[in-house]
């Protein structure tokens, strides 16, 4: 008898979470599972694939950021349908899964209209219609980077008028909150781990306090051998001008990151880090003399591919990778020589690099972690186990231990 494809996914998982043997009974830290819609139907991955056996939240990304028309602001209609579809998909599989609606534009979108009252109003309508109209449990704003400065790419004033699209949304999701007895919706945002973009481009203080959670955007970090540095890396200068070969810190790790947004006073719980489900795929010149050697580069910029998980594990299977690991970085890389003085490199997270991710997740007491995407795992097992990295995480939240007198500590 044929399985489909549902029947695999649910089997696959079955049995990676058989593996993880769970200590703890229910799971208080979140575990939002983005959901990639146009990406997952290209894959033929469906909305009832998606395990809510151990995803609390989901994340569908995205909704385009909506168009002005005269005074209003429009979803686009292929997206609504998409989340309708989701949505329905939840709610008849899981009587506690939320659905967190993500609205993703450019720093020029958000500061336009956060900063002008009319299109400010109509952004909050749309939200509105979201959670009132297309039963949405949540909003997230995927405003990845604010402020003009430290590779913000919007304006000097996104750090005032944030607060005040902020202040607005709140409102109306406690209106929303208030219609249903019981069902609380939420306002999450895109948080940078940029150390400086968070000091110049957030006020924390009230970004965390109008918030339910600030999502930590903890992939494209400009590195040595990783995209997704968990300590600051070091790098060494040439010998020129007034460098002298010294090492210095790129202070570009997660672990800084997160830590300058608790320092800047939001509440650990807040936080949900973000572990890509992928790796990057760049060429590079081995001839070339870079500024800081051929060790540093940029994953954030240039010419990469990302490869989900399950691309990469079959990857690295092929003849001519050497795999390494960044002992900085507590991340793996591949790399493989090809013509042209060039060589490939990959960087990705493996069980060993979630690990250490779920270590801080339970050291500082974060709120949880979201994966991007569900559908990046090896759902169906080609290179051994199925849904490693996802049963892993899920495995980990549901072994931390509940955080006796952590409301009473921030309130």
């Amino acid at each position: 008898m044929l399985l489909t494809m549902r029947e695999v996914c649910v089997i696959a998982l079955f049995l990676a979470l058989s593996h993880w043997v769970c200590v703890a009974d229910g799971q208080s830290k979140k575990y939002a599972c983005s959901h990639g819609y146009e990406e997952a139907y290209q894959l033929g991955y469906l909305p009832e694939y998606i395990p809510m056996e151990i995803c609390t939240h989901v994340i569908f990304k995205w909704f385009n950021f909506p168009r002005f028309v005269g005074r209003q602001m429009l979803l686009d209609d292929n997206d609504k349908l998409a989340f309708s579809r989701l949505v329905t998909s939840v709610r008849k599989r899981s009587s506690s899964g939320r659905v967190v609606a993500s609205i993703t534009g450019t720093g020029t979108d958000f500061s336009t209209m956060s900063g002008t009252n009319v299109r400010r109003r109509a952004f909050v309508q749309v939200v509105s219609t979201l959670l009132l109209e297309l039963d949405a449990d949540g909003i997230e704003l995927a405003w990845d980077s604010p402020g003009n400065e430290n590779s913000g790419t919007g304006i000097a004033t996104d750090r005032l008028t944030m607060v005040t699209l902020l202040q607005d949304l709140r409102q109306a999701v406690t209106a929303a909150s208030k219609l249903i007895n019981g069902r609380n919706r939420e306002l999450w945002i895109r948080g940078s781990l940029h150390p400086n973009l968070i000091s110049t481009s957030y006020n924390t203080f009230d970004v965390c306090e109008l918030v339910d959670h600030v999502t930590l955007l903890s992939t494209n970090i400009g590195g040595r051998l990783s995209h997704a540095p968990i300590n600051s890396g070091t790098i060494k200068t040439p010998n020129i001008g007034n460098f002298n070969g010294e090492n210095i810190s790129l202070g570009n790790g997660i672990v800084d990151g997160t830590q300058t947004w608790i320092d800047n006073g939001c509440p650990p719980k807040k936080l949900l880090l973000g572990i890509g489900l992928h790796g990057f795929l760049s060429t590079v010149s081995t001839n070339g003399q870079q500024f800081f050697g051929n060790e540093y580069f940029s994953w954030g910029s240039g010419n990469k591919k990302t490869m989900p998980y399950r691309e990469v594990c079959q990857t690295l299977r092929q003849q001519g990778w050497s795999v390494g690991w960044d002992a900085e970085a507590l991340t793996p890389y591949a790399i493989r020589s090809i013509s042209g003085g060039q060589s490939q490199r990959i960087s990705y997270e493996d069980l060993n690099s979630v690990r250490y991710k779920m270590d801080l997740v339970e050291q500082k007491r974060l709120g949880g972690v979201y994966t991007n995407f569900i559908h990046s795992d090896d759902i169906y097992g080609s290179c051994g186990q199925a849904y490693p990295l996802s049963a892993y995480t899920a495995y980990r939240l549901r072994a931390i231990p509940s955080d006796i007198g952590f409301a009473i500590e921030w309130n």
